[in-house]
């Protein structure tokens, strides 16, 4: 057992020499972590955000904020927002008084094309990632310009505030709109994509539209509609699906930040909506909705989904027949809800592959992904399996108890056994003693002699050969000197 915890950790410390492989081990590292914690986060982000959404009408008018106590008498200056105008070329900015005109007298404007205006959520402007993405990916896709809704002096801070300004913002786009209508634009030409906030200012536009000309436009993509506030109000006080003659809804991170209800006429789950791959705080699980849909701008097909009841139907490949795209190729007239899985790292899309079900890898067998090559992996991850259906709590206490010191005592005595040391000298003897091994042979016996064995037995039975002298710091200064270069 000396001998496997050696190897394990020689092969480890090799990850110092290359960046690109450390950085490898980290992601891959985070996403067995994320698969262990998610069954317990999961539910209690979305208690917590839905118990807040329930009571957020109330705590509006007692602060004074609530739509029926600013409308006519406290309305926001929405002569502070503005629409960004972007071009292969350049960009301008135009204040929302003046944008229908300059917009349609600008010289890159094509009136041929798509009118597209992304409309960005909370803390968010049109100088972040989130347009730079989409709107470059639209410009190399073949588009000559996008637009931007800037709602950021009204939607940048004090959120429940925000949520009622939404209203203002997206009857005031819906005016924008409708006077380009009324000046030659075909409103079928008109997509919006709104994230989060932005989503349900994107309703609004279309809602104001279809009251001043009597048509909708073409297409809204809410990409991770805002939940909180908006899940526990009457439909036309949101993005629905009649707010466009075509409503596709990406929910990344339904639940928490996102609308777990479906409500547009195609809604799409990646991963069955929640927690994304990678992502362990719900603001990035948030954000991979644009992030989706900007890579389908460059890879159509990237986000095939199917038409399913579920997340448990899909995983159990219990599906209709019917194939989607999620992104910009989601087709007017396609319905339901559809379920597809996503990868890791970029580029997120699976195509084909993303529409059966793969199951995430735990994590040891995230770390032997970074570490080891495909015919050690296939060693590795039957070792693993081994041990897949045990308590991990149970697993954590055995290890746990074979080392008897208080967690802070013995954190400060890795700190103190390591930080003299040279790393270098600690790698190549590391190396040394593990670099005439092969590693498929050395996995295979590991495998072979542990997988009739009680985990826990096995575990005490690790723990105690490598306790040959018991003193903790010098254990760990073995392995974490090695790992970490003290």
């Amino acid at each position: 057992m000396n001998y496997l915890v050696g190897m394990v950790v020689g092969y480890l410390s090799l990850l110092k020499a290359s960046g690109q492989q450390q950085g490898s081990l980290l992601d891959n590292l985070g996403e067995g972590i994320q698969q262990q914690i998610r069954p317990i986060k999961q539910p209690i982000d979305e208690s917590i955000a839905y118990v807040g959404s329930a009571g957020c009408a109330h705590v509006k008018k007692l602060l004074g904020v609530a739509y029926e106590q600013l409308e006519g008498v406290r309305e926001p200056d929405l002569n502070s927002l503005s629409l960004f105008f972007k071009t292969r070329a350049s960009s301008k900015v135009y204040n929302i008084s003046v944008a229908a005109e300059a917009i349609t007298r600008a010289r890159a404007f094509n009136p041929q094309k798509n009118l597209i205006i992304f409309v960005h959520g909370f803390i968010d402007d049109p100088t972040k990632d989130s347009f730079k993405n989409i709107s470059e990916a639209f410009l190399r896709s073949g588009e000559t310009s996008v637009l931007a809704l800037d709602g950021s002096p009204l939607i940048r801070w004090l959120y429940l505030r925000a949520t009622t300004y939404v209203r203002f913002m997206g009857r005031k786009l819906g005016e924008v709109l409708a006077a380009m209508v009324k000046g030659g634009t075909d409103p079928a030409s008109i997509h919006l994509i709104g994230h989060s906030l932005g989503s349900h200012i994107s309703g609004f536009a279309g809602k104001t539209l279809l009251k001043l000309t009597g048509r909708r436009p073409g297409r809204i993509s809410a990409l991770d509609p805002a939940g909180p506030c908006f899940t526990h109000v009457d439909a036309d006080l949101r993005v629905k699906d009649s707010d466009a003659d075509y409503v596709d809804c990406v929910h990344s991170d339904s639940g928490v930040y996102g609308m777990k209800e479906p409500i547009g006429h195609a809604d799409y789950f990646p991963n069955g909506g929640n927690s994304q791959p990678g992502c362990l705080l719900q603001t990035c699980s948030h954000s991979r909705s644009w992030l989706y849909f900007a890579e389908s701008l460059l890879e159509r097909t990237a986000f095939a989904a199917k038409r399913c009841p579920s997340w448990e139907h899909f995983k159990r490949d219990q599906c209709d027949d019917e194939v989607s795209y999620m992104g910009i190729d989601s087709k007017p007239g396609t319905k339901g809800k559809f379920f597809l899985q996503t990868g890791f790292l970029f580029p997120y899309g699976r195509g084909g592959e993303g529409l059966t079900y793969r199951e995430p890898p735990n994590l040891i067998q995230a770390v032997a992904g970074s570490i080891l090559k495909d015919e050690d992996q296939e060693t590795l991850h039957s070792a693993a399996a081994v041990l897949k259906d045990q308590d991990t709590s149970k697993l954590l206490q055995a290890v746990a108890g074979s080392i008897d010191q208080d967690p802070k005592e013995l954190l400060q005595s890795v700190a103190d056994t390591v930080k003299d040391q040279d790393p270098t000298k600690i790698l190549e003897s590391v190396a040394g003693s593990v670099k005439d091994q092969l590693p498929s042979n050395v996995l295979k016996s590991v495998a072979g002699s542990v997988k009739d064995q009680d985990p826990s037995k096995l575990l005490h039975s690790i723990a105690g050969g490598v306790l040959e002298d018991p003193n903790p710091s010098k254990l760990l200064k073995t392995f974490t000197g090695s790992v970490f270069g003290g």
